[in-house]
């Protein structure tokens, strides 16, 4: 069975590659500004007007929207000196930069890119490794430490009635389990993702859509000396998951229509009996799941208004054979007071659906197992955003997210209950919830200084990685000449659990040359120079509790 990912890979891989564009390319060049590097006070990576805008150059997408591998993008925003000056630039078509970085306790990371964004054939090449030790002044032998790895790419071929896109990502993490487990010393995750995808657009309209993508994924943790397993998805967790999809429509006159159908396959690789066959399921090996999709809209300048109706079928559905769901989209763009800035207005509602993948559950929740094959999550939802720019400088954003739980299908997520382990893991499980959270920030952007304020609520329930109430403020500064900047956030969390410690960072950068950058950063000084630890979820496991970094940053 360990053959089955690298075929998943080079079925899809293959299946896009073998496909010719006979069509006239597009060979617009657009002229890229220089990568630069910013630090935001937790990450290090490329300024904001480095990141290469796709959607110049793609012709617009007629693919429904699926849920594709997860990966990050070629770089994202960061906070080092802004270099304006692109005139060297100009004359480049392929682009390479990296980052190292180092600092106490033990830190190290690495993360290197090479990309093209320009023509008929843009591509992104990702390689990222961080690791930390000793968090909170413990050892690292006795499993205080994270190290994660990933490797990923993006392809994409673009003619004037069709594009292509290939995607592939390997993402390895290790978590060391903190003595808290008396059968594993880790917990180490692999994924291996890929998805490839066609979209056709003739010109009378007509729209076809179609492709897949797909994942393994592994887990498993080190089995401590003399100690005793369960024998179950506490040891080990090997699943596959297939999800190809085929859509047609038309577009025109500012409508579209796309009717597509969706399968969605998971399947347990590690052994009979090694999943529990969950609640609303027929089978804890395997999981079978079809989507019917008809999507309405109708868009201009100003206004986005559509809607969508879907009926799902499968065998992890939950009470009802039969699953409806539908949302309704209301978008609204008009100009503000000032030229050239826009009040925007979002609007989304209605009863969702779909069901959560295991390699995505465990990712997202460390130190924790999920121990059967997800069932269906369907919850009634609205959604409200609206973003007021005032004069020139100043910008106001809020919004409002309403959830609950329909048909009894619960939203599968770790709560870290303690009352829910095994061998020193949290269990994953279905959760009925009403959620009913906003969020309010303010900002402002002068030419050398830039300062926010984010207030984020949760009113009813609370998600497990979120505090009840969560207030961030953040400042910096950046040079006239852009030859440096400094930086400073707090961020204070209140609530049932929370840790009333706030956490304070702050960051300063300098270009040392046009390809050249320095920074330093130091992240939760308080807990970094008390040696006090800060714990992951309120559960009985700590997080890295600090650290001051020094990074360099290249570009050529």
């Amino acid at each position: 069975m360990k053959k089955l990912p690298v075929i998943l890979l080079l079925f899809l891989s293959t299946g896009l590659f073998a496909q010719n564009n006979q069509n006239q390319t597009v060979e617009e060049e657009i002229e890229l500004p220089d990568v630069t590097t910013v630090v935001n006070g937790k990450t290090f990576t490329a300024g904001k007007d480095s990141v290469p805008d796709y959607t110049q150059i793609l012709p617009e997408n007629s693919s429904p929207e699926i849920q594709l591998p997860e990966m990050e993008s070629v770089k994202t925003s960061k906070n080092l000196p802004e270099n304006k000056d692109t005139s060297a630039q100009s004359g480049k078509d392929i682009y390479a930069e990296g980052e190292l970085g180092a600092g106490y306790p033990f830190y190290f990371e690495g993360d290197f890119s090479i990309y093209r964004a320009s023509g008929s054939s843009p591509f992104e090449i990702n390689f990222n490794h961080e690791s930390a030790e000793g968090f909170a002044r413990k050892k690292a032998d006795e499993g205080y430490f994270t190290r994660k790895t990933s490797v990923n790419g993006k392809k994409s071929f673009i003619g004037n009635i069709v594009s292509h896109e290939l995607t592939a990502e390997y993402k390895m993490s290790d978590d060391g389990l903190q003595l808290k487990s008396d059968s594993y010393s880790d917990s180490v995750k692999h994924t291996i993702s890929a998805s490839a995808g066609s979209d056709w657009k003739a010109q009378n309209g007509v729209l076809v859509s179609y492709g897949a993508d797909g994942a393994w994924f592994n887990r498993y943790g080190e089995i401590m000396k003399n100690s005793t397993t369960t024998g179950d998805y506490a040891d080990s967790t090997k699943v596959l998951d297939l999800n190809p999809y085929f859509g047609f429509g038309w577009q025109g006159h500012g409508f579209k229509a796309m009717l597509t159908g969706f399968y969605g396959l998971q399947a347990n690789f590690a052994g009979n009996d090694n999943l529990l066959k969950a609640e609303g399921s027929s089978s804890s090996e395997s999981s079978h799941r079809g989507q019917f999709k008809l999507a309405l809209g109708w868009q201009n300048e100003t206004f986005n208004v559509g809607a969508d109706g879907s009926l799902i079928i499968g065998t992890a559905t939950g009470s009802k054979e039969v699953i409806p769901a539908f949302t309704g989209i209301f978008d609204f763009k008009t100009e503000s007071f000032t030229e050239g800035r826009y009040i925007s207005f979002s609007a989304r509602g209605g009863l969702n659906s779909y069901q959560e993948k295991i390699r995505n559950l465990e990712n997202k929740y460390k130190f924790s197992v999920v121990p059967a094959i997800p069932t269906e999550t369907t919850e009634w939802f609205s959604k409200i955003t609206l973003t007021v720019p005032v004069l020139s400088s100043f910008e106001a954003k809020t919004g409002f997210e309403f959830k609950k739980t329909a048909f009894n299908n619960g939203e599968w997520l770790c709560l870290y209950d303690e009352d829910l382990r095994i061998s020193g893991l949290y269990v994953t499980s279905p959760d009925k919830r009403t959620e009913f959270n906003t969020n309010l920030v303010f900002s402002c952007d002068f030419e050398t200084v830039k300062a926010s304020a984010e207030w984020k609520s949760y009113w009813k329930d609370v998600p497990s990685l979120e505090d009840a109430q969560n207030i961030k403020f953040k400042l910096e500064y950046q040079a006239s000449d852009a030859k440096w900047n400094a930086g400073t956030s707090t961020n204070f969390a209140f609530g049932k659990n929370a840790d009333n410690c706030p956490d304070i960072s702050g960051w300063a950068g300098l270009r040392l040359a046009s390809s050249l950058s320095l920074a330093f950063e130091v992240n939760d000084v308080i807990k970094l120079f008390h040696g006090t630890k800060r714990t992951y979820a309120d559960s009985e496991y700590i997080t890295t509790s600090g650290n001051a970094v020094l990074l360099v940053k290249f570009q050529f």
